[in-house]
């Protein structure tokens, strides 16, 4: 027989389990349905609907839809960092843009829905995460070239990512990096 406290146990896991579930079907349905109508016209209502689950699972996850789209970016960043966070890249900048740009290549759909939801990028800190600062200063340059890399990846993939991720690793380490050294 169970005792209370691991009936408790099996009920909390089975429930995070279910909200991972449910989140996915969430990010899933706003992915198909932003490939399909602007970002401003879907409702929480299609959504949910779309994913199968109900209101109030949609909002046990998320207080808002831009919190979804930006739970689904944070997969792509976290994906991102993951990519370009070796220890090698720390030496050879031109190469962590490289796998960057090609990262973002692969996963452009995600990053469109991204951009096409008017997310900001205010709270993304990927320069930093790899390349940390060791003072104000340094973290200050990180901060204003983080500004510079972002707005060149937005233009870059706005203007239909014609450039290959080679080229955009160079450019990117002429003009950011070298800049400000």
């Amino acid at each position: 027989m169970k005792t209370e406290l691991e009936k408790k146990e099996i009920l909390r896991l089975s429930n995070e389990e279910s909200n991972k579930v449910t989140r996915e079907c969430l990010r899933i349905a706003m992915f198909k349905l932003m490939g399909k109508k602007d970002f401003e016209k879907i409702s929480i209502t299609e959504i949910t609907k779309y994913a199968g689950v109900s209101r109030t699972a949609f909002y046990r996850n998320y207080e808002t839809k831009e919190a979804l789209v930006e739970d689904i970016c944070q997969s792509l960043l976290s994906e991102l960092k993951a990519s370009v966070s070796s220890e090698q890249y720390r030496t050879d900048r031109k190469e962590w843009y490289t796998i960057f740009f090609k990262t973002i290549k692969e996963n452009s759909d995600y990053f469109r829905i991204y951009l096409d939801a008017h997310l900001q990028f205010g709270n993304i800190f990927i320069l930093e995460s790899v390349f940390p600062s060791a003072n104000p200063m340094e973290r200050y340059k990180n901060s204003a070239k983080e500004g510079a890399f972002l707005r060149v990846l937005t233009d870059w993939f706005r203007n239909g990512m014609r450039e290959s991720p080679e080229e955009m690793g160079e450019i990117c380490e002429q003009i950011i990096h070298r800049a400000f050294e």
